[in-house]
């Protein structure tokens, strides 16, 4: 239940070692910081809630490709992001992207989900240390 503990590099690594025995692999972060995969993409892809703002919450219109991104060795990986620090409750972004993931259906095609969850999160129940 604390930040900057490396929860995102163990999650990184578990995502490339997955990968590396053949896996199909999807990581989700949860992070305004939106930096869970950037060790895996090489830099920090946009995040859904950012990519939702820009097709005003029609998610219809949006594509996999738009919100899912490649990294090391084929590792997909989605950024969900949240509200800055004290200004909101992190299940909200995480709702819209669960609700983005099955209306896509790239859990279908992945052996291995690992979901990196923020270590400060304030909304009560979401999360616990």
């Amino acid at each position: 239940g604390k930040g900057g503990i490396g929860k995102s590099t163990t999650s990184s690594n578990l995502s490339a070692a997955f990968s590396t025995l053949g896996k199909r692999v999807l990581q989700i972060g949860c992070d305004p910081k939106h930096d869970s995969t950037f060790t895996l993409t090489g830099t920090l892809v946009p995040t859904v809630i950012d990519i939702l703002k820009e097709v005003d919450f029609h998610s219809e219109e949006l594509r996999p490709e738009d919100f899912i991104f490649e990294g090391f060795n084929g590792v997909k990986c989605v950024e969900a992001g949240g509200p800055p620090a004290g200004t909101g409750c992190g299940g909200y972004v995480v709702g819209q992207t669960v609700k983005l993931l099955k209306q896509h259906h790239p859990l279908e095609d992945t052996d291995v989900v690992i979901f990196d969850v923020l270590g400060d999160v304030v909304c009560g129940g979401f999360a616990m240390p």
